[in-house]
């Protein structure tokens, strides 16, 4: 239920006319967010199979012209309870569960996807560029990239082993399949 009016509660932001738009869906099976972090001592990395949101395509243009991406920090996988259930108390995930990408400005270049937007997390908003490659069969949208985030920017205090904090970096990997 939650995850109905977060998606309704997504479609009202974006505004669209249904007029000259068509909706498009992120397929879950087919979309996933992963993320990597480095300590000193090891690495290790998280996925989240369970990605939902829409995009909005113009039907003049056949282009994506904004979209809409939630995740919850609790389909995090790291293969790892214990840290995925340390990670939940990092990132304070009850409070903040949600992680938000909203995008109104898409530049598409033949095969090339510029998304600028606002991504929310950790109760923080940061207008971030994200850039990735687009395939494109009939009616299917498929986006992959990656980038880097910075967790101290949403105030995250970084969390350490051995009295060594883990590096202030993440690399995020996404892959979204929109229908």
């Amino acid at each position: 239920m939650k995850i109905k009016l977060s998606l309704f509660a997504l479609i009202c932001c974006l505004k669209f006319n249904f007029a000259q738009s068509i909706k498009l869906e992120i397929n879950s099976n087919e979309s996933s967010i992963k993320y990597k972090g480095d300590h000193l001592l090891h690495s290790w990395e998280g996925v989240n199979n369970n990605v939902n949101g829409i995009a909005i395509l113009n039907s003049k243009d056949n282009q994506i012209e904004k979209i809409a991406i939630l995740i919850y920090i609790r389909d995090f996988d790291s293969g790892n309870s214990g840290r995925d259930a340390h990670s939940l108390e990092v990132l304070e995930a009850l409070k903040y569960p949600e992680i938000r990408f909203y995008s109104e400005s898409i530049n598409i270049v033949g095969d090339k996807v510029n998304l600028k937007g606002t991504l929310n997390f950790h109760g923080i908003k940061i207008e971030k560029e994200v850039a990735g490659n687009l395939k494109r069969k009939n009616e299917t949208f498929q986006i992959n990239g990656n980038f880097k985030l910075i967790p101290t920017d949403f105030k995250i205090k970084l969390p350490s082993f051995l009295s060594v904090k883990m590096e202030n970096l993440l690399d995020i990997e996404y892959s979204i399949a929109l229908e």
